[in-house]
């Protein structure tokens, strides 16, 4: 065996411009197929695991009614008062939130906001923009006058730490309400629209101001992975009974799921495309290699070659072909991935830090998804297609008897 694996070494040096080319175009090919695959996946991975850029949940829980129109008296218990009859997976991040909308009001101005009462210990495992907080800190979890806000928001009003903020807002009983908070923090937010607008306090805070009890209008769920949205919301609802809506990511961003699917299918289509130019490659080369030594196989098959190790010969050129080939595109394309995986490629620079696709903010920095599996899997789908392909030419030369080989010019 061994020899004649040094022998079909020595046969695909014979044409090194032709053997060099096949191996590039493999290898090209290969390197194509891991990077355009990783970065789709980081893209996907990132809008699922992105959520928290704008403080949503792989799966959210809301008062039956609640999330249309957002009506302070649509509200459910605190969670306090129900969270025994679920169960979440290790890992999984929850918090409930008091929503409304108001009007902040400073010296310089006021602005539209939304107002979120919090409890900040969940709420910053929640919110990327909790976790970058670039003046002051969050507010203490007994601070009923604290309030954090954006840098937008900031600017407009000229906030800064300890400056004095007016939240004006409608409460649950009809009446304005109004309170006077301080400013503990401000924060950065990808999101332009969370940082111009988005004001948390505590959720204590929340409920006097608007007037609730120990209510609640929002609860968020962040998993450890985001394929098990659909069986934790299943589980959720049937603990909860039906005056609670429970609601998927999938179901909350469909713009999410459908690109999902359209981008697997591309990714699919791509990679089907590529594959079949490498085999086409690879059986040219192999082909044309094997015609124009059809007389030295004639000689071979006349002094007693058997067809079977003519056949053997030529399969061991197409594993070396092949070896060469998976094994330089597969350290190429996986040490690309892996170095986009680690340092994100930044797409779309003019439009900042994110982009907006239908209430889901992305950021614009996109890492690839690496996995070693996904390096294996494709490079022994080329690896195995490069074999297959390169009995073809070998069949060819083993079904012509010697004295026809021998004529072939």
């Amino acid at each position: 065996m061994s020899g004649l694996l040094t022998l079909a070494w020595r046969n695909i040096w014979r044409h090194r411009r032709r053997t060099i080319f096949s191996m590039v175009a493999i290898g090209v090919g290969l390197v194509l197929v891991l990077f355009y695959s990783g970065l789709i996946g980081g893209l996907l991975g990132d809008a699922k695991s992105q959520l928290d850029n704008g403080g949503l949940g792989h799966v959210e829980v809301f008062a039956k009614g609640w999330r249309p129109k957002k009506a302070l008296t649509a509200a459910m218990p605190d969670r306090s008062t129900w969270a025994s009859k679920v169960s979440l997976p290790p890992g999984a991040e929850v918090g409930d939130r008091v929503v409304a909308k108001g009007l902040a009001s400073s010296a310089r101005g006021n602005e539209p906001v939304e107002l979120l009462g919090v409890d900040w210990k969940a709420e910053v495992t929640l919110s990327a923009h909790l976790r970058d907080v670039r003046q002051g800190a969050l507010p203490e979890d007994d601070d009923a006058r604290g309030i954090l806000v954006g840098e937008q928001l900031a600017e407009r009003l000229k906030l800064k730490p300890g400056s004095k903020l007016r939240v004006m807002v409608q409460r649950a009983d009809g009446e304005m309400g109004a309170d006077l908070f301080r400013v503990r923090g401000v924060f950065h937010s990808i999101s332009t629209g969370i940082g111009k607008r988005q004001v948390l306090v505590s959720k204590a805070a929340a409920r006097t101001l608007l007037g609730l009890g120990d209510v609640s209008h929002q609860v968020v769920v962040q998993l450890p992975d985001a394929a098990m949205a659909d069986a934790v919301a299943a589980q959720l609802a049937a603990a909860l009974g039906g005056q609670y809506d429970v609601k998927t990511w999938g179901e909350l961003l469909p713009v999410v799921k459908r690109m999902e699917a359209l981008t697997n299918n591309v990714v699919l289509a791509v990679a089907l495309f590529v594959y079949l130019l490498v085999g086409l490659g690879i059986l040219n080369t192999m082909l044309m290699s094997v015609l124009e030594r059809t007389r030295e196989f004639g000689v071979l098959m006349s002094v007693g070659t058997r067809p079977g190790r003519v056949v053997a010969l030529v399969v061991a050129e197409s594993f070396w072909v092949a070896t060469l080939s998976v094994v330089l595109g597969a350290a190429v394309g996986g040490l690309l991935t892996w170095y986009f995986s680690v340092n994100p490629l930044t797409l779309w620079q003019r439009s900042g830090e994110s982009f907006e696709l239908e209430g889901v903010n992305l950021s614009t920095s996109i890492r690839a998804h690496f996995e070693l599996a996904n390096v294996l899997k494709a490079s022994s789908f080329v690896y195995a297609m490069a074999l297959v392909v390169g009995v073809y030419p070998a069949m060819r030369i083993a079904r012509l008897l010697p004295a026809e080989a021998l004529r072939h010019n």
